[in-house]
């Protein structure tokens, strides 16, 4: 009996660049020198959606949703995470053998945010007109990721979601973000589904983040985003596509002790053939509590030495 399922093993890798112009000043503070570790709830998923126009008719595609109970543990450039899926979670009971698996890595070379995914996920629903059919090896996979260029230097996006920094006094930004993904739907191994095909998007989406410190130590963080790019599916004719992101965090975050909730979005819409449209969304939500040590020692001359040979 599979109690205990792994489902991401998640490289959610902050590989930190140093950043020129970006030291603890006024308006953040960085804890890279700190050892942190917190335990987090993590559920994200890639849904799909057909409009049949003429036909008004809505064929929506929902993955089996797991919730993923993990650890993570960063360093100064270097942090990685653990996750599992336990039965106690609602979402994780009767799955009917899907699996979902997601990796996620973070760069922040000068004042670029630099982001690549991977989401691979089976056992997909299909649900029309308040019915459903669950279609148990029905695959999907994206891979792909987003650059942005952060304008204020004021504002740290490395304290919204990666707890190595912190927003000392509220500051906005305007960040253009070009998205790029590559989205595959494998029916090979499903009766009836056919073939695999895919297609490709990218988008240039103008967006604004906020971070707004309501007190000594808790920020709120919010971030809005519309675009638009095309779409270039298979054997198919480029199509336009119009993009939007949204971004949602609280965040409690001391010396010491830090904990929040963060939840972000991003929803594409583009013409797949005919008068048929496809909406492409991707859900990412998180809840974690954490803790900072002072770095052991051995840790401390080993980031010495790499530091000097850089040099």
């Amino acid at each position: 009996m599979d109690i205990i399922r792994v489902i991401a093993i998640c490289c959610f890798a902050s590989v930190c660049c140093a950043q020129t112009g970006e030291e603890n000043d006024a308006w953040h503070k960085k804890y890279d020198g700190k050892l942190s570790v917190q335990a987090f709830v993590l559920n994200t998923s890639n849904t799909f959606a057909l409009n049949y126009g003429e036909d008004n008719l809505a064929i929506d595609l929902e993955p089996n949703k797991k919730t993923t109970l993990g650890l993570s543990v960063q360093y100064d450039i270097v942090a990685f995470s653990l996750g599992f899926a336990p039965l106690f979670f609602a979402d994780n009971k009767d799955n009917g053998n899907s699996k979902m698996t997601s990796f996620g890595l973070d760069l922040f070379p000068g004042r670029f945010v630099q982001r690549l995914d991977y989401y691979y996920q089976r056992g997909i629903s299909l649900n029309v007109d308040g019915g459903s059919v669950y279609l148990e090896n029905l695959k999907t996979m994206k891979v792909g990721g987003s650059t942005a260029f952060v304008f204020n230097k004021r504002f740290s996006y490395r304290s919204i979601g990666l707890q190595n920094a912190k927003q000392l006094k509220s500051a906005g930004t305007f960040a253009p973000t070009l998205s790029y993904f590559y989205t595959e739907v494998n029916g090979k191994s499903q009766e009836g589904m056919g073939d695999k095909g895919y297609f490709v998007n990218v988008a240039l989406t103008p967006t604004y983040y906020y971070n707004w410190v309501i007190a000594k130590d808790f920020m709120v963080s919010v971030g809005l985003g519309l675009g638009a790019g095309a779409t270039f599916p298979e054997g198919g004719d480029t199509k336009i596509l119009s993009q939007a992101s949204a971004l949602v965090g609280l965040g409690y975050n001391s010396e010491r002790f830090f904990a929040g909730i963060n939840s972000r979005a991003m929803a594409s819409n583009h013409q797949a053939s005919g008068n048929v449209a496809m909406d492409d969304t991707i859900n990412y939500a998180t809840a974690f509590v954490g803790y900072r040590f002072d770095a052991p020692k051995f840790l401390v001359k080993e980031k010495e030495k790499i530091e000097e040979r850089l040099k």
